[in-house]
């Protein structure tokens, strides 16, 4: 898939940072509140959604002004000001006409733009969106049992608790915006970094302020493009019944619900059935689900005693130690040609082509770990995987390099019989490590250790 650097449109005086990734139709995607164009790809939950978006429609993303890597504002802009920088990154990407997804509150700027400027927008898709703070008093009468309504004061001191944790307890945003990712230490983690990367705690509540008094409900009437209102039923921060007042306030409007809590609706499960929603109905084509069987090495990477070294540095000297760990597993996984498949908390789970690679990657590794007096042990095995959509790998060969791993002594990296034959004639020296037997497979299983 062809990714581009991150580029900056010109804005008046602002410098908007975005970026392009995939074929096909063009998708101008205005995110929600925060956002950051080029971190975003370091995360799994994200980044198996820009791939999958990728694989079907040309993305143009953007981090709007006064977040992630665009300029800073001097003063709250207007909506005018915010629907013009839209056009911005379209002209820099010479897209006279695209269809606009407008997620959380960018689906505001996605509104006004539609409605003033129908030319440029072929369809419309708003998810988890609303017309502006300011209408949650307007929908009281929607309400129904179960809804999980905020007003307008309870939002607002929901974000200043999270303005308050941003970037130490990003526990206070997973419970509000993404709830199916409570307990995903990997995801917390690199969340916290995140939101410190992305913008202050200051800045953050500064960007939460300049949205609240915005109304894009006078622009309603005018929205001509097809349009597709998409929500989350239980999402916390902003209704359903705000999406359903959307829906039933633009001409024509589509109105599709989903079971779940999260506002940040590509952290669920089921996100593909909210992606493929608003696909289909901007390509015309509903995408195929998948299940891609290829070979692989499959190799599992884990901390040594975890638990002691957090309980000894204490809990964020631990957290800034495992992000060094998390960046050198990933820079080391680039050189090598690796694909890291997802964090496991303690570890990473990577994929490589060749045997030789694999090796390569988890012996660098471990060499620049030292300094951080970091102990890792590792394991590999080779065979073939089904990759799910979500690009997660299953099978019995991820299963058995995780086994593998588990056998591997303290430091050391491990390999099954089958890496040892492939590696046969490499010039790398293994170590005969005994016969295993391996909780879940059957039959015992010779594992040797790679010499460094």
């Amino acid at each position: 898939m062809e990714i581009s650097n991150i580029r900056f449109a010109k804005s008046g005086d602002i410098n908007l940072a975005y970026q392009r990734y995939g074929a096909g139709k063009d998708v101008v995607l205005i995110p929600p509140i925060v956002s950051n164009v080029e971190l975003g790809w370091e995360e799994e939950t994200y980044r198996r959604v820009r791939e999958h978006l990728g694989s079907h429609v040309r993305v143009i993303e953007f981090d709007k002004r006064g977040i992630g890597s665009s300029d800073p504002f001097e003063r709250p802009p207007t909506l005018a000001e915010r629907m013009s920088d839209i056009a911005a990154v379209m002209d820099a990407e010479g897209v006279e006409r695209a269809s606009v997804v407008g997620l959380s509150e960018g689906g505001l700027m996605a509104q006004v733009f539609a409605a003033r400027h129908p030319e440029r927008v072929d369809r419309l898709v708003l998810i988890n969106s609303l017309a502006g703070p300011s209408t949650f008093a307007a929908q009281r009468h929607h309400r129904e049992p179960g809804d999980p309504r905020r007003t307008a004061e309870e939002l607002i001191g929901d974000f200043r608790r999270i303005a308050e944790t941003w970037g130490r307890e990003p526990e206070h945003f997973v419970d509000l915006a993404c709830p199916s990712q409570r307990g995903n230490h990997a995801f917390l983690k690199w969340l916290g970094r995140f939101q410190r990367q992305t913008t202050s705690p200051a800045g953050f509540l500064r960007q939460f302020e300049s949205v609240m008094p915005l109304d894009a409900s006078a622009d309603l009437p005018g929205i001509a493009a097809p349009t597709l209102v998409i929500h989350v039923k239980g999402d916390r921060v902003v209704p359903p019944s705000t999406g359903r007042w959307l829906a039933a306030n633009i001409s024509g409007a589509r109105y599709a619900e989903f079971a779940g809590e999260d506002h940040y609706c590509w952290c669920m499960a089921h996100w593909r059935a909210i992606t493929d929603c608003w696909l289909e109905f901007v390509t015309g084509a509903a995408p195929t689900a998948t299940l891609e069987r290829r070979f692989a090495t499959i190799l599992f990477t884990d901390i040594i005693d975890s638990t002691g070294r957090c309980a000894e540095m204490g809990d964020q000297a631990w957290r800034a130690l495992l992000e060094r760990h998390d960046g050198a597993a990933r820079r080391a996984a680039t050189r090598h040609g690796g694909r890291v498949v997802k964090s496991t908390g303690d570890g990473l789970l990577v994929t490589f082509d060749m045997p030789s690679a694999a090796i390569s990657f988890a012996t660098s590794l471990r060499d620049e770990l030292v300094a951080d007096r970091l102990d890792i042990r590792a394991g590999v095995h080779a065979g073939e995987i089904e990759v799910r959509d979500d690009g997660d790998i299953v099978g019995l060969a991820v299963n058995l390099a995780a086994r593998v791993t588990a056998a591997a002594a303290p430091g050391a990296l491990y390999a099954s019989s089958t890496v040892r034959d492939l590696l046969l004639g490499s010039g790398r020296t293994l170590q005969d490590r005994g016969e295993h037997a391996l909780k879940g497979i059957d039959g015992l299983w010779k594992l040797y250790e790679v010499c460094p």
